[in-house]
């Protein structure tokens, strides 16, 4: 890891945001391999800040599940198996499928325009360099179309699993999955699919997009998208 931790570029970015930015990438890129031992002392010392500034940024990361702590030895890299990012896709589809349930479609030409130019903000993306970019894009993009359905609990169960999205990024840095182009590609065909007015094609879309076309459609998943009845959007907030 560089020794330096770039200037603040915002108001709003604090010391330990930049520290999280930076230690997140380079857990994802798998710099910081899995099951490494993140030392405070030395993450201090490389990155020139307090022990305490990572020690706070070390509890973040450890909110996020990207790194662990266990009493007695600290905190290590998480390793992630390949079903374990599966899981994790599994609850986005599924809560996200839900939501298309309950968003008219085809979606407002705004929304529309909005979706369109994130996705396009994303095929300058060089990865793995643009990681926190790329990560900062995809939340919007599905924080917008989440936004489009009425559901309230809906959206904040969404927003509590958010902090995983990161997880997500880890086989499209580690196994070269995806450039900048093909992450565009791969969110405007989740448009595309909103765009057709039919409620099933977005939520195939919305498998294959976390699923990336490799695993078959499970029970669970089915169930929370199809097998519930659709309410109203007037209607009260469903318990989730």
């Amino acid at each position: 890891m560089a020794r330096t931790v770039a200037p603040r570029t915002s108001h709003r970015n604090t010391l330990v945001d930049q520290v999280v930015q930076r230690i997140r990438t380079e857990v994802i890129r798998g710099t910081l391999d899995p099951g490494r031992h993140l030392v405070e002392m030395r993450l201090a010392e490389d990155l020139s800040v307090s022990r305490g500034t990572i020690r706070e940024a070390l509890a973040r990361l450890a909110s996020t599940g990207l790194v662990e702590f266990a009493p007695g030895s600290g905190h290590r890299v998480r390793y992630f198996s390949d079903n374990d990012v599966a899981e994790i896709g599994e609850v986005f589809a599924a809560l996200e499928g839900r939501a298309a349930m309950h968003t008219k479609l085809p979606l407002p030409g705004a929304v529309q325009s909005t979706l369109r130019e994130i996705a396009e903000r994303m095929r300058a993306l060089r990865l793995p360099e643009d990681i926190d970019d790329l990560m900062t894009l995809d939340r919007e993009f599905h924080g917008t179309l989440m936004s489009q359905q009425p559901k309230a609990k809906l959206f904040e169960a969404w927003r509590s699993q958010e902090s995983l999205l990161a997880v997500m990024m880890v086989p499209i840095v580690r196994r070269g999955v995806g450039s900048g182009p093909d992450q565009a590609a791969r969110h405007l065909k989740l448009l595309d699919a909103a765009m057709t007015g039919e409620r099933d094609a977005l939520i195939e879309a919305l498998e294959q997009h976390y699923y990336q076309g490799e695993q078959p459609r499970s029970p669970i998943l089915t169930f929370w998208t199809r097998g519930l009845p659709s309410a109203e959007p007037e209607g009260p907030d469903p318990v989730v």
